[in-house]
Parts: C-alpha cells; sequence; structure tokens
C-alpha cells in the first residue's frame, strides 16, 4: 500500500460519484472532507504517523477587531524571532499602502500578543450559530446524500482495505461545523469592511469561504510544497476549487502547476529569508530533515549513515511538530548512539543548517527544495510520500534513495543544482503587487 493508492482510489471514487460539485444544502461537502480522509486512511494503514496533538489555546477575553483595508491570516509556526516569514512582507507592503493591517493571532505563539485570537473567534462562531447550523443542515440534507456517502465509503475500504468505522456514518457534524463558522467569519468581514484576505493557514475552509462570500479577493502565500498529490489544492476539475484561494503567489514557476484553472497563480520569488542564507560556506556535513509522518523511519536512517559514515558529521533536524524527547526515545530503542550524530532541537532555525550543510537529505520536505536552491547537494529517502517532490528527481535535482547501496552513490557523485529558479525566482515588489490587488497606487 502506498500514499499514491490512495489518492488514486479518492480519485476514483470522486469521479464515479462526481464528488468535486457534490453539494449538500450550499457546502461543497467533498471539498472540506477530501484532505482529513486523506490523512486518517494514510494514518490507519502506517504510511503516515500521527501528528502530536497542538497545545490548546486559551480563550481571548476581548477580541479587538478594527476596520482595514487587508486582514491577514499569518501561518501558525513561527521562526526564532517569533514572526511568521511568509506572511511579514505582505503585511508590510500592505500597510504602506492602505495602513494598518488586521492582523490576527493564530497558535501559542501568539497568545498575549494583544491581536483578535482566531482560535477564539472560530470557538465563539461555532458555539453561536450552532442550532441555525443544525436546522440549515436538518432542512437540506437528503436521504440520497447518506447513500452516496455509504457507496464513497464502501468503496474506499474495499479497495484499500482499510477500517474507516469512523468516517462510515454521514458527516453531518462537518456541515454543521462548516456553516457555524462561516456565518461568523462573514460577518467578522463585513464588519471590517476588509478588501483583501492574505491567508497563509489558507487550509481553515469556512474562514477562505466566509471572506470570499463577503467580497474580499483572497491571496494565498506559499508557505510550503505542492504537488499533483497535494489534497487541498490539487483538483482535477475547476469546480475543486470552491474554498481555494484567489490566487496563489509561489515562490517560482513549478508550484502552482497542481492548482486547478480557477486559481490565479502570481510568482513573488524566493522569501528573504531564503535569500539571506546564499552564500553561506559549505562544511562536510549531512543534514537530515524530519517529517512527522515518518518520524521512526527517517531518525533509523540518520542512525544509520552515521553509524556506517564515522568521518561524516550527521545532523538530525526533527520537523517542529515533533517532540524532541520522543526523537531521543526512538533514537535510544536502536542500540548506543553513533559519536558523530547530533539531534538539532525541533524548535532551531533549520535553514543556517541547510546553508552550511553539504548533504541534506529527506523525504518530502519543503527543505529539500530550499536545499537545492542554497547549492547542497540532496538525496530523497523512498518512503511514503517521496512522490511529493519526485520532480527533483526527474529533473536531477535530488538523488533518490532506495536501497542502501545508493547512499555511497549519493555522497560520492552526487551534484549541486544549476537550475533552482524554476522553485524559487528572483524576488520582486510586493509592494506594487498588492497595491494592484487593491487597485491603488503604490
Amino acid at each position: 500500500m502506498s500514499l499514491e493508492k490512495i489518492w488514486s482510489a479518492l480519485l476514483a471514487a470522486e469521479e464515479a460519484e462526481s464528488l468535486p460539485s457534490w453539494r449538500v444544502g450550499d457546502v461543497y461537502l467533498w471539498q472540506v472532507i477530501r484532505e482529513r480522509l486523506f490523512t486518517h486512511i494514510a494514518e490507519q494503514l502506517g504510511l503516515y504517523q500521527p501528528v502530536p496533538a497542538k497545545e490548546p489555546i486559551p480563550q481571548q477575553r476581548e477580541v479587538p477587531i478594527r476596520e482595514s483595508a487587508v486582514a491577514v491570516l499569518p501561518f501558525v509556526r513561527r521562526d526564532a524571532a517569533g514572526s511568521d516569514p511568509f506572511s511579514l512582507g505582505m503585511i508590510e507592503a500592505a500597510e504602506k499602502i492602505a495602513g494598518p493591517a488586521l492582523v490576527f493571532g493564530i497558535g501559542s505563539a501568539d497568545v498575549g500578543s494583544g491581536l483578535p485570537q482566531f482560535e477564539t473567534l472560530d470557538k465563539l462562531y461555532l458555539q453561536k450559530a450552532r442550532f441555525a447550523a443544525k436546522l440549515r443542515v436538518l432542512l437540506t440534507q437528503r436521504k440520497h446524500h447518506a447513500e452516496t456517502w455509504a457507496r464513497v465509503i464502501s468503496y474506499l475500504e474495499t479497495e484499500l482495505s482499510v477500517d474507516l468505522a469512523k468516517y462510515r456514518a454521514f458527516p453531518r457534524w462537518l456541515l454543521v461545523d462548516f456553516i457555524s463558522r462561516e456565518k461568523g467569519w462573514y460577518s467578522l468581514f463585513r464588519t471590517s469592511k476588509s478588501k483583501l484576505l492574505f491567508a497563509v493557514n489558507a487550509w481553515q475552509l469556512p474562514t477562505v469561504a466566509a471572506a470570499k462570500r463577503a467580497g474580499l479577493r483572497v491571496i494565498e502565500p506559499q508557505h510550503g510544497v505542492i504537488s499533483s498529490m497535494h489534497p487541498r489544492l490539487s483538483w482535477t476539475q475547476e469546480i475543486g476549487g470552491a474554498y481555494l484561494p484567489d490566487e496563489f503567489w509561489q515562490w517560482g514557476s513549478y508550484w502552482g502547476e497542481a492548482l486547478p484553472a480557477s486559481v490565479k497563480r502570481v510568482t513573488i520569488g524566493a522569501p528573504s529569508f531564503l535569500t539571506a542564507q546564499r552564500g553561506v560556506a559549505k562544511k562536510r556535513q549531512l543534514l537530515v530533515i524530519g517529517q512527522p509522518q515518518q518520524s521512526k523511519n527517517i531518525i533509523q536512517f540518520a542512525r544509520f549513515i552515521a553509524a556506517s559514515v564515522k568521518n561524516l558529521e550527521v545532523v538530525f533536524k526533527p520537523h517542529p511538530q515533533e517532540k524532541l524527547d520522543e526523537v531521543i526515545a526512538v533514537l535510544d530503542s536502536f542500540g548506543e548512539r553513533p559519536a558523530n550524530l547530533v539531534v538539532a532541537s525541533p524548535t532551531a532555525e533549520t535553514l543556517p543548517m541547510i546553508a552550511e550543510s553539504e548533504f541534506v537529505v529527506g523525504v518530502y520536505s519543503t527543505a529539500l527544495f530550499e536545499a537545492v536552491a542554497l547549492g547542497c547537494k540532496v538525496g530523497v529517502l523512498k518512503l511514503d510520500g517521496w512522490k511529493h517532490v519526485h520532480t527533483l528527481v526527474i529533473d536531477g535535482e535530488a538523488t533518490l534513495i532506495a536501497q542502501v547501496a545508493d547512499i555511497g552513490k549519493f555522497l560520492t557523485t552526487s551534484k549541486p543544482s544549476l537550475t533552482s529558479k524554476r522553485y524559487y525566482a528572483d524576488p520582486v515588489d510586493l509592494e506594487e503587487l498588492v497595491a494592484e490587488v487593491l487597485n491603488v497606487r503604490a
């Protein structure tokens, strides 16, 4: 079984039942649930390891909402300085043109910042409109909806040999949640009089849907890897983009190829935090990039290569969602740790490590593309999910490591990329782009 097999089964079900265009009332149910269903199946089959639970976010007592032409929903993870590098440039450009932006706080990093906390608002809307949403779902759901859902789940269980007991019942609860949240966020955006939403966390589909219904232009700045198997962004039918942003601001021309034609693609070039690392001197070091869905396998690889090549410094960098004590426990379960293996903190900045490393290895992390752009010799471990980055291998930008014999070849024959601008183009003037969207002079 593989992620590709899951993806193929989902696409087959979509075609058989016309799922991208399937609406229950006003909600495109399949578009809302596909990503979480994909992840659940992958976890059930052992292809993904469950991501550690997020810390609970305390509720904010006062939620100040200002009128602003530009609203921003930042990325949940932050850099060492506590800021979101993916939205920072957009905020600065917008505020030069249209004054102070309405920036939402999201995740534990923004607790106590004074920003209107996303989680507080989202919970409020979920509770406030729940009764009306339940009534709406009750009035719009029909018998044939449940029958369609039952066929889809039955097909996936049979095709993939997986137990989907959690999803066998028609997901009325998800419709209620979506409608409640969308209603609340619509009201907020109408009140704020915003014209534009930068949504780095564009996986918050009810928020995106609400913003679009309120007449905002929704733009998603790129923050990670995208491929033709992306369960939220990749749709073969244009109708599948109902809850996608109006525009996707990509680092290079390569990324938008997976998106439906309904999403406008704008190339903004390499982010400043990446260009700042160019030109750093390399040292004989192999950096292994963690991925929570493949954590144990990657840790085992890091230990194996360190034990096998003792004159090579090996650094394992856990993903920010991984916990250091759990990583250490897995590493120690394999026996004595090689002296040339170092485990970095999950919260440490990854880019400086990439910039100074001669070799970088991972499965399908954004860090692999960053390593290509920073002149590293890149290896891709052939574990489930590697086809998200298969273009790097096909184009000769990275070496596929499928067996032990491939490691020696990678260390001795791999070369840095000479054509990385397809992934990270030269930066453009963000102020001009924002002015164009707002239809004002920069």
